[in-house]
């Protein structure tokens, strides 16, 4: 069976592609069809996938003249897809979304080729939304107000997960664990509104916590006895699971993966993200009790005061959490079998 996987745009659309494919049989034969960049140093690190490049033409939010040659950008990548799909003769196509994806599915849908879709946040992005009526699924990890016809079925995470180690990542983190750990996770590019809360915090929490900090790429922060850093880290669940508390932005597969670790957290959601998802996923596990949502403006000592208050609620939290299914793994990975096997059946009949 050959597997095409595609998405791109973020870490958050790669990062579910990586778990799928190394939950894959040995008889499973993966591509990933992605941009040179980002995406090509996570696949080519974390699978043995083959790395298929493409174009993508990213659509702009704002008024770009750049949009106006969109559809042509579009259609020129959908035709050079089209040839590399041929040339690999996929059994089905797996998006998760994100411009990169459009062209892949457009491309499979010209060749019979049956798409699963994954939507990973709490409302469906543009790509997806485009690319839903060539499906031969939409999946989702959260109940979507639309489509109607979406399936819920969870997150795709990583397996790694389940096997966390904390000493490591106190190791990793330079603590010694005789005081909780308070981690700020900006996601894979960093924040630098959560490092510079986590620098102006440490002065007024130091005594009751450690905090350590991911800051991102070539962003640096200066240490403290009671405040590290590192740029990233390739063992984060071991680090995330020595901590006690994390403040993180919003991404859905962050906050699904916090939830398998049952750690507690608070969300200062990314505002310019493209259509307020980041607030949207907050809200929807707030709701169920597995964290906190704060303001997107937090100040360093209201942020200082929230963290002293929500901490004695961690048990409550990590109870919530761990009434959620959130793992979709192998459901999802079930039907992009189900889709698979769809198109074999239809080339036994012709």
């Amino acid at each position: 069976m050959k597997i095409v996987f595609t998405g791109g745009g973020t870490a958050g659309h790669v990062m579910p592609n990586i778990a799928l494919i190394n939950s894959l049989p040995d008889t499973a034969q993966a591509y990933y069809f992605g941009c040179d960049g980002m995406e090509k140093t996570l696949i080519t690190r974390n699978t043995d996938a083959v790395f298929v490049p493409i174009k993508a033409a990213k659509f702009k939010r704002s008024l770009s003249p750049s949009n106006l040659l969109l559809p042509f950008r579009l259609a020129d990548s959908v035709v050079k897809t089209k040839k590399l799909l041929s040339d690999v003769s996929p059994d089905v196509v797996f998006a998760k979304g994100g411009y990169v994806s459009l062209p892949v599915v457009l491309a499979a849908r010209k060749l019979s080729i049956p798409v699963v879709l994954h939507e990973s946040d709490t409302t469906i992005g543009l790509a997806n939304k485009l690319c839903a009526r060539h499906a031969y699924a939409l999946l989702s990890s959260f109940d979507l107000a639309s489509p109607p016809d979406s399936v819920t079925v969870g997150c795709p995470v990583r397996r790694e997960i389940y096997s966390a180690n904390p000493e490591k990542g106190l190791s990793f983190m330079r603590f010694d664990g005789k005081k909780p750990v308070l981690l700020f996770l900006g996601g894979s590019q960093g924040a630098l509104t959560l490092n510079n809360l986590a620098t102006s915090v440490d002065t007024r929490l130091h005594r009751k916590f450690d905090i350590f900090v991911i800051c991102g790429k070539n962003k640096k922060i200066t240490e403290t006895p009671t405040l590290h850093a590192a740029e990233f880290c390739d063992n984060i669940f071991d680090v995330v699971s020595a901590c006690s508390f994390c403040i993180t932005r919003g991404g859905a597969n962050t906050l699904c993966e916090l939830c398998v670790l049952n750690r507690p957290f608070a969300v200062i959601p990314l505002t310019s993200s493209s259509r307020g998802e980041q607030t949207s996923n907050a809200g929807y596990f707030a709701d169920r009790g597995c964290g906190a949502l704060l303001n997107p403006d937090i100040s360093p000592d209201s942020l200082a005061d929230a963290v002293t208050s929500l901490y004695p609620k961690t048990p409550l939290f990590k109870h919530a959490q761990k009434r959620l299914k959130i793992d979709g793994t192998d459901a999802t990975l079930d039907y992009i079998f189900r889709a698979a096997s769809s198109r074999s059946d239809s080339a036994r009949r012709r």
